[in-house]
């Protein structure tokens, strides 16, 4: 493993990637993704470079993932997760091997911003029924893109939104089926960036930052999430995924 610690005198924006970590882990503990699709595009426009972003938010993202796992019924391999692993953990694998040695495609997150933004409208309209039926009649091919677009940008949080909730329309397994997505794709790139990168860390941050994030779960984010309603969990999965893509085409 190569993990290289922070040169003294790294500019490192702390204060700021504490907050941005502590709010996306509440946003997370309610949804299932959060640190990944809002924390990615932030800590690039503080100016860390990306497998720096990947080295911070990875061990926050699985940490409070795992959390969400454990306490909602363990690691069982229900059909959706079976194709998950089949198809998308693989494509992660490649991919992020592929963003690590080459970087992260440019143009790639206003693609993913648009597709969000239509995706939002579509829940909001007629069509949904429609748009959910179609997903799941070609769930592996979604699956796979999953895979590639989180594996070359760390994006792939809203699409997996947008998978599992055309799946299930209760919050409980919304949010287990995004958590297990999560962890496994988290793992998987974590062991990449490690393994093949050298990340100059601030390691006290970076073994604070896990801690913190499910510091937030535990006290605050698990009580948000039993204590939503139904309506209003779906609305703002809703809004979550139009605010992902708003950040993504905004900040391109």
């Amino acid at each position: 493993m190569s993990l290289a610690v922070a040169p003294t005198g790294t500019a490192l924006p702390v204060a700021a990637v504490v907050l941005a970590i502590a709010v996306f882990a509440f946003v997370q503990s309610l949804f299932g993704v959060g640190l990944l699709v809002f924390g990615t595009p932030t800590l690039l426009l503080l100016g860390l470079p990306f497998e720096l972003v990947l080295a911070y938010l990875l061990p926050c993202s699985i940490v409070v993932s795992l959390l969400q796992v454990l306490t909602s019924g363990g690691f069982t391999l229900e059909p959706i997760r079976k194709s998950f692993l089949v198809v998308t953990v693989p494509a992660v694998l490649v991919a992020t091997v592929v963003s690590v040695k080459f970087g992260s495609p440019y143009g790639i997150r206003p693609l993913v911003g648009l597709m969000l933004l239509l995706t939002a409208a579509i829940r909001l309209g007629r069509f949904q029924v429609w748009f959910a039926a179609v997903i799941r009649r070609h769930l592996r091919g979604f699956m796979l893109g999953l895979g590639i677009v989180h594996g070359l940008s760390n994006l792939g949080g809203g699409i997996l939104t947008v998978i599992v909730g055309s799946s299930y329309e209760d919050k409980e397994p919304i949010r287990r089926h995004i958590a297990f997505g999560y962890v496994a794709m988290a793992s998987i790139q974590l062991a990449v960036v490690l393994l093949t990168g050298e990340p100059h860390l601030d390691l006290r941050l970076w073994l604070l930052l896990p801690v913190l994030a499910g510091g937030i779960y535990l006290l605050v984010g698990q009580r948000a999430f039993r204590r939503a309603g139904q309506r209003p969990y779906q609305f703002g999965l809703t809004a979550l995924i139009a605010g992902f893509g708003l950040v993504l085409v905004g900040s391109a």
